[in-house]
């Protein structure tokens, strides 16, 4: 079920206007937007506004367009900050996009579609919910009346990305994903592998090699509970999931390292994962 659209929306903003126009966008994003500003591989901009007690908001968005590859082009989508006590998705997302910058055959193949803030309100206040008192991870695909929602949907229904990670923390003395990608058991190894091996890098708490599987990786069943964004049958192809978790209560900076080197393997797995199919 699609969201109900909300009143008072509008369409996405170019990076010049969503500059000027919100207060939000003077925080964090605005440094994305003036490394877009000065690249060839990255457009900034919003997918759109909307207005909360007299306050206007944006979703911001961050394309980076990766080197083409040798087969066709990946769409990957990046949500942070569903939850606005949780900044240090957001930061993660963030560092990520700026190694890309510096770094383009990092994302070889991949058109990467970032969305560092997606519940505006709740992040400027730092609470879980928005400023309807909602925990937006619960709304998608229920036909919720959520701007924030609402425009979230619209990007994954139109833009037809093969994969969505949403970034997030909790209460946890490990590390930890859970994976949504039907019955692929292939490519939810692939995936994992590197995943497990960044968490190790960096965690110095992280489980041991006999223990990853029970501790730390879960199935598509658990989606509910994950705040899984691809729950519904009106999205084809059906995307992959992967839903991070990061201890809250690790320093900033590992958590910030561990996301970003997690998100390149899961660049290099998936990319790996596709050429081999092609030559099967």
């Amino acid at each position: 079920m699609r969201a109900v659209i909300p009143a008072r929306l509008s369409g996405p903003t170019p990076a010049e206007v969503f500059r000027a126009k919100t207060a939000v966008a003077n925080r964090l994003p605005t440094c994305l937007v003036d490394l877009a500003e000065n690249s060839d591989s990255l457009i900034a901009g919003s997918v759109g506004e909307f207005i909360v007690k007299k306050e206007l908001f944006h979703i911001p968005r961050v394309i980076f367009l990766g080197p083409k590859g040798g087969g066709d082009t990946i769409r990957l989508a990046i949500f942070a900050a569903i939850r606005g006590d949780e900044p240090q998705g957001t930061e993660a997302l963030v560092s990520f996009l700026q190694l890309l910058e510096d770094n383009p055959l990092l994302a070889s193949g991949y058109h990467i579609y970032a969305y560092p803030i997606c519940n505006p309100s709740g992040w400027v206040s730092g609470t879980r919910h928005n400023a309807a008192g909602e925990d937006l991870a619960a709304h998608f695909w229920r036909g919720s009346n959520q701007p924030e929602v609402y425009y979230l949907e619209r990007e994954m229904g139109v833009h037809r990305f093969q994969g969505v990670i949403s970034l997030g923390s909790a209460d946890i003395i490990a590390p930890r994903f859970f994976f949504n990608g039907g019955r692929n058991s292939i490519l939810r190894s692939a995936l994992a592998s590197p995943d497990m091996l960044a968490s190790r890098m960096f965690m110095a708490d992280a489980p041991s090699e006999n223990t990853i599987s029970s501790a730390v990786l879960s199935d598509g069943a658990q989606s509910d509970a994950a705040g899984f964004l691809t729950g519904t049958d009106e999205l084809r192809p059906m995307p992959f999931e992967i839903n991070f978790e990061i201890p809250r209560q690790a320093p900033r900076r590992t958590q910030i390292v561990w996301t970003v080197n997690a998100l390149k393997s899961i660049l290099d797995s998936y990319r790996t994962v596709l050429a081999i199919q092609q030559n099967i």
